[in-house]
């Protein structure tokens, strides 16, 4: 997440006020993905956050203001 901010910042020149935590919709690759934690194209294994307190975590991150005063175990 933390590279995800500072992509953000540095690269998009931009700094998000708002993230919206993902619900899964039926019939969507994204729904897939999430339900089977794995690449529909390529099988390989993904990373999905399904703890809603750490979804919550992530999101404050990414809408955070200012820098990183150190890193969490929420790297990716």
């Amino acid at each position: 997440m933390y590279n995800l901010k500072d992509f953000a910042t540095n690269i998009l020149k931009m700094s998000p006020e708002q993230a919206q935590v993902f619900t899964p919709t039926p019939s969507t690759y994204s729904t897939l993905m999430y339900y089977t934690e794995l690449d529909p194209k390529t099988r390989k294994p993904l990373f999905v956050e399904k703890d809603i307190l750490k979804k919550e975590k992530q999101k404050n991150i990414v809408i955070k203001k200012g820098h990183r005063s150190f890193k969490s175990g929420l790297d990716s």
